[in-house]
């Protein structure tokens, strides 16, 4: 690993690990509360009926939507970058009762440490469309990848009234990114999604709806996309 690359790492976790013991109040206000319920309607509709499946959750954090599955009756991995983010998950599962059906894992979304189709359906909210390469090859043949990519149009609604030079940059793609504090998100629209994983080759199928959600404690609008693994062979985004 470059030392580039490394720095990079040692800042998103530590700038996650400060926020570890204040996240999840977030989702206890009025606005947490429906980004929460969204993105569960969301999810729920493509979760598999069997129970006995593998699940992912990347980049899960403090355990959010883990809880929420484990109380379900599935088992899930649930990994994170941020030590002190999956410190809060197990503290929240121990205290449910549900620990032994969670397992955890500390790595980066973008190099996880799982053999290829390894899960039968797999999660990401973080909004990292570099963490699609991996998702992609740990995710079955057969199985879902249910993902949260930064949408360009309501990042663009939402910077506005504080930056409205950027926001018209981003609603004529002039501008492919989005900047909050030291946070670098590419932005995406649905169209420009699908085309970017069809044009690496990625494979997967067109078949699934894609619906739109928000998320996070910045104001950001996210493109919520939920897509069917048709192959297994070349299809990564970089």
């Amino acid at each position: 690993m470059s030392e580039d690359k490394s720095s990079e790492i040692e800042k998103i976790k530590t700038r996650w690990n400060k926020r570890a013991g204040s996240y999840d109040e977030y989702y206890k206000n009025f606005k947490g509360a429906v980004e929460h319920y969204v993105e569960w309607e969301l999810l729920k509709k493509y979760l598999p009926k069997n129970k006995n499946v593998k699940i992912l959750d990347a980049a899960g954090g403090t355990g959010r939507i883990t809880l929420a599955l484990v109380k379900m009756g599935y088992a899930v991995t649930l990994c994170d970058i941020s030590p002190k983010m999956l410190e809060v998950a197990k503290k929240k599962m121990l205290k449910e009762g549900v620990l032994d059906n969670v397992t955890i894992s500390e790595c980066d979304v973008r190099n996880v440490y799982f053999p290829d189709k390894s899960f039968d359906f797999v999660l990401c909210y973080s909004g990292e469309i570099k963490a699609v390469k991996e998702l992609v090859r740990v995710t079955k043949r057969k199985g879902k990848l249910s993902m949260c990519l930064v949408n360009r149009y309501g990042t663009a609604i939402n910077k506005f009234r504080q930056d409205p030079e950027h926001a018209l940059a981003l609603l004529t793609s002039k501008s492919d990114y989005s900047y909050y504090g030291d946070e670098k998100y590419r932005v995406v629209s649905e169209k420009e999604a699908r085309e970017l994983l069809i044009r690496k080759e990625s494979k997967l199928s067109k078949s699934m709806p894609t619906t739109y959600g928000t998320r996070s404690p910045s104001p950001k609008k996210f493109l919520s996309l939920a897509i069917g693994i048709k192959t297994t062979s070349g299809r990564q985004l970089s």
